[in-house]
């Protein structure tokens, strides 16, 4: 497991109040660690591992040892950080990166938008919205391209998620229901989010002990919410 060896900066933007950090392979991260919760950290693990297996340009990401020491003298870190000897979930840097605004939203091309939200509603993230005149995108690009990179996924498997009171703040929603979908698209994309879960009980499994120790129950509620694609009651929203 890497370890934390130099807080740098508090993040300016992020509820959780992400830290960037240089870990034991001289890399930049951003970390989150007690201010996110146990099951937040499950979640970002979770959801960046999903993400990526999805296709979906989700930055690397680790779990990493935060020793005591480091934190020992920087006061404000602590106060979000906690007294460290605990493992925190890192996300590596990109550097360049700007947030998506509405103006942006407007260009997402149609199969990443389609796949993001798809994935949000799969995990059930209501964290990611965007309107004409604000919103929390989680989403952010590289000036000049089509790379969105997709961040933050904390609030994720939400139990009292609520498709038809959110899904329209999704910087995806007009392009799913406003694009023509080919005849087979259910199909389509019940074999990718298949795909997905492959190999998701061995990586589940070398989460963190201590995260798990604190949410026992926790991956059952995960996996029950992921096997929800299986059922025709999860697809018929989306017509």
């Amino acid at each position: 497991m890497l370890e934390v060896i130099e807080i740098q900066t508090k993040a300016i933007q992020g509820r959780t109040e992400p830290y960037l950090c240089r870990l034991s392979d001289n890399q930049l991260y951003y970390i989150k660690g007690p201010q996110a919760g146990t099951r937040g950290l499950i979640n970002e693990a979770i959801c960046a591992w999903l993400g990526q297996k999805l296709k979906l340009t989700i930055p690397d990401y680790c779990c990493a040892y935060l020793p005591p020491d480091i934190l020992k003298y920087d006061p404000q870190a602590r106060r979000v950080l906690g007294d460290g000897d605990t493992v925190v979930f890192g996300s590596r840097l990109i550097s360049g990166l700007l947030e998506v605004t509405h103006s942006n939203v407007l260009k997402l091309p149609v199969k990443f938008a389609r796949d993001l939200f798809l994935f949000d509603y799969w995990i059930k993230n209501e964290d990611r919205t965007m309107t004409e005149h604000s919103g929390n995108p989680n989403l952010f690009y590289r000036a000049g391209s089509d790379n969105y990179v997709v961040l933050d996924h904390n609030l994720a498997f939400d139990e009292d998620y609520h498709f038809s009171r959110n899904a329209h703040l999704h910087p995806g929603y007009k392009v799913w229901f406003n694009s023509q979908q080919d005849v087979l698209w259910q199909d389509h994309y019940s074999a990718k989010l298949t795909i997905a879960l492959q190999g998701f009980e061995q990586y589940a499994s070398s989460l963190p002990a201590t995260w798990l120790d604190e949410e026992p129950d926790y991956l059952q509620q995960i996996r029950r919410t992921l096997s929800q694609y299986n059922d025709d009651e999860f697809w018929e929203v989306l017509i």
